[in-house]
């Protein structure tokens, strides 16, 4: 179809809350939008063995887009799936042990973690989560760097500690803040906007049509990039400010409106 838009949803904070239920709203928002012809897709920075069949992918989406832009898949074929250098995790991973920063590696099959450290994380939900969710696919970081298959890392520093992670870790990656010492850290490159460029090229969509909604800082670059960017309103100030149309909260039929806002649905 002529007019066909392609929409990419953030999860966290967007799609739903970690405890709660997608909004019965967003799923019938997500089903009308593909019966209107439209293509829908999860856009996220969790690496994609921690998208969820449920509650999320049983909403149903025509793709995935995982790990900041590292992987992408359409349908049930996978269309890239980028990969830590040996060269990039070798500089890193020793100034993580050394300085006693929390850290999990994330790749599309397998989560991996450092026993020494992974109990320095305070009140970390995604840890906890990961633990429930996958705990076959949550194993301890191998010896050998060359073993290690992870398209990005999160880490928690000591405070004490933190401009001395940091600053070794713009050798290769960009930070994106969570909180003053909480960030992910992905490869020089890649961002959520860099998947939705790739994916779109692949699929034929012109940026014109377009569509990101999402409702934090690694929402930024896909906001700014996609033809018309959606804020939640529950969604943090920086998001908002980078926003073309802030809509209602999550639970507040957030989706259901910005999609009718823009006549999607």
């Amino acid at each position: 179809m002529a007019d066909r838009k392609a929409v990419f949803f953030d999860i966290d904070g967007t799609l739903f809350e970690q405890g709660k239920a997608v909004p019965e709203s967003t799923v019938k928002a997500i089903h009308k939008l593909r019966e209107n012809g439209h293509l829908a897709f999860v856009c996220s920075g969790r690496s994609r063995i921690m998208v969820p069949e449920s509650p999320i992918l049983s909403v149903g989406f025509d793709g995935v887009i995982a790990a900041c832009g590292m992987y992408g898949s359409f349908g049930e074929k996978v269309l890239f799936d980028e990969e830590m250098r040996y060269e990039w995790l070798s500089d890193i991973i020793p100034v993580l042990k050394s300085t006693g920063t929390m850290y999990i590696l994330e790749g599309s099959e397998y989560i991996y973690y450092d026993e020494l450290t992974i109990h320095h994380a305070i009140d970390d939900w995604y840890v906890r989560s990961i633990e429930e969710m996958i705990p076959d696919r949550f194993k301890v970081v191998p010896d050998k760097i060359e073993e290690i298959h992870a398209n990005k890392i999160s880490i928690q520093v000591p405070m004490a500690r933190k401009e001395e992670v940091f600053d070794r870790a713009k050798n290769y990656f960009q930070l994106l803040l969570h909180e003053e010492n909480i960030a992910e850290i992905v490869p020089h490159g890649f961002t959520k906007a860099g998947g939705i460029q790739r994916m779109c090229g692949l699929l034929g969509v012109d940026r014109k049509d377009t569509f990101a909604v999402g409702d934090s800082i690694n929402d930024i670059e896909m906001l700014r990039y996609a033809q018309v960017g959606i804020v939640m309103g529950n969604g943090t100030q920086i998001a908002k400010e980078n926003a073309d149309y802030i809509t209602t909260d999550i639970y507040d039929d957030g989706i259901w409106n910005a999609l009718k806002h823009f006549d999607l649905i």
